[in-house]
């Protein structure tokens, strides 16, 4: 019961962890039901949709990684017992997601240029450059959602986050199924349907944050209305801090992007084996991040206070619980690994689908070795980057990237007679070898001399 209870202990990271979590489940259940519905739609569709997704990710990931440490700075302050300086830092990261819609819908531009250059089949190429094109196009509200979000996951108020993303995944699903298939009169868009129902719900996730957040009582208590004018100095300093932590999960996604475009070059069966793999474990993956969310903000609040003793009993709390949650998806994954792959069978399935449903076997074996590492990766990013470690863990992942994962498989395709499955055998090494780095830096301790918060005068 001891674990359970007090700061750091279960309770605390599950009340902001768990939240969290399930609005990353609903997430999940958003791209989950999409790659299904494109799945069902034609196999070129669901190939087209991984490669499309994690350029489309890789190009928003630095804008995302910065307006999300609004979160971590907001948690320090709550700490330090400064509620009023929340406000403008609430506003610095509106500022930068807005500037977000400008450089990243300029990049929709390019779609046709970066998707010649992957080498994919024509019948591919084509989907992929229409799904990206009408993603980068509203990726600006995604953006700015992630930021506004940060009012309410930075003070651990995480039910609010949950309760918007389940309505943006209410509002998502149907639209995919309407827009993909075309019903109610409307044609059938396929991958660019998919993708137009996407940026409806940030819209109107965004939309939602705004009418939540802009109110009299929270103006009076946050300044969320009276401090909308820029600040410099904590722009400034949000983007010294977070710029980091964008860099490096542009890092991490720039890795995984080449391995998924490596695999395209394998063959589409190849392609198509390793998109359906990665979609089916978005729900292993995507709640780990969640609880590394939550640890975060509860490692911030820690921080924030002074107690960095807090914030070692909740990485163990959380990393407890991750593995639990990784225990149970290892399982599924090992013990059914065809009837998830069919759930991905495309309507008018030829005989190539059985192929990808052989290839998918291996690949979900390797998929738990993957997950068995984020446990600890994940731990120890949440913990890094709530104390505000964020420049090791974006020169860790550039260097593990590059030499872990990059270079090796690119060498394996380019020379050796690689397989798919010798291929996320790389794939799992670079996440172990990324594993260890990252807990030796939380071992090694130096992170609980960081503050980035001046406790107010009244607090203890």
């Amino acid at each position: 019961m001891q674990r359970w209870h007090g700061p750091g202990g279960y309770a605390q990271v599950l009340r902001v962890g768990l939240p969290l979590l399930a609005g990353m489940g609903s997430i999940t259940a958003m791209h989950l039901t999409d790659r299904l519905f494109l799945g069902w739609y034609s196999e070129n569709a669901l190939a087209a949709a991984m490669p499309a997704g994690a350029a489309f990710f890789l190009f928003t990931s630095f804008f995302l990684g910065t307006v999300g440490y609004v979160a971590v700075l907001i948690a320090q302050n709550v700490g330090a017992g400064r509620p009023e300086a929340i406000g403008p830092v609430l506003w610095q990261g509106i500022y930068l997601a807005l500037a977000s819609f400008a450089v990243l819908g300029g990049l929709s531009l390019a779609s046709d240029a970066i998707f010649e250059a992957m080498g994919h089949p024509p019948e591919v190429r084509k989907l992929e450059a229409t799904y990206f094109r009408v993603l980068m196009s509203g990726a600006g509200f995604m953006v700015l959602e992630a930021s506004l979000a940060a009012f309410f996951s930075g003070r651990g108020l995480t039910r609010a986050v949950m309760l918007v993303n389940f309505g943006g995944t209410i509002l998502n699903i149907p639209l995919n199924y309407v827009l993909i298939f075309g019903r109610f009169g409307l044609p059938p868009l396929g991958t660019a349907g998919s993708a137009l129902a996407t940026v409806a719900a940030w819209a109107a996730m965004a939309a939602t944050y705004g009418v939540l957040i802009f109110t009299r009582a929270n103006d009076r208590r946050f300044g969320v209305r009276r401090s909308f004018r820029p600040d410099a100095a904590i722009f400034s300093r949000l983007v010294r801090l977070g710029a980091p932590g964008g860099a490096q999960i542009f890092l991490d996604v720039f890795a995984v992007t080449v391995f998924i475009l490596l695999a395209g070059r394998l063959g589409t069966t190849e392609l198509a084996a390793t998109s359906l793999v990665l979609s089916a474990n978005s729900p292993a993956f995507m709640p780990l991040m969640g609880l590394s969310s939550g640890l975060a903000v509860v490692v911030g609040q820690a921080m924030g206070a002074g107690r960095p003793a807090d914030a070692r009993r909740a990485a163990g709390s959380a990393m407890r619980l991750m593995a639990l949650y990784m225990a149970v998806m290892a399982a599924i994954f090992l013990c059914l690994p065809n009837q998830l792959a069919e759930l991905f069978r495309p309507r008018e399935a030829d005989a190539d689908f059985g192929a990808v449903v052989a290839l998918c076997r291996p690949l979900f074996a390797w998929a738990v070795v993957v997950g068995a590492c984020d446990v600890v990766l994940h731990t120890a990013f949440g913990v890094l980057r709530g104390a505000g470690d964020t420049r090791f863990l974006m020169l860790s992942a550039g260097v593990v990237s590059l030499f872990g994962l990059i270079v090796p498989t690119l060498l394996a395709v380019t020379f050796f007679a690689v397989t798919v499955t010798g291929l996320w055998g790389f794939f799992a090494l670079y996440a172990f070898i990324l594993a260890v780095v990252l807990w030796l830096r939380y071992r090694a301790g130096t992170w609980q001399n960081l503050r980035l918060a001046e406790p107010a005068p009244h607090a203890d």
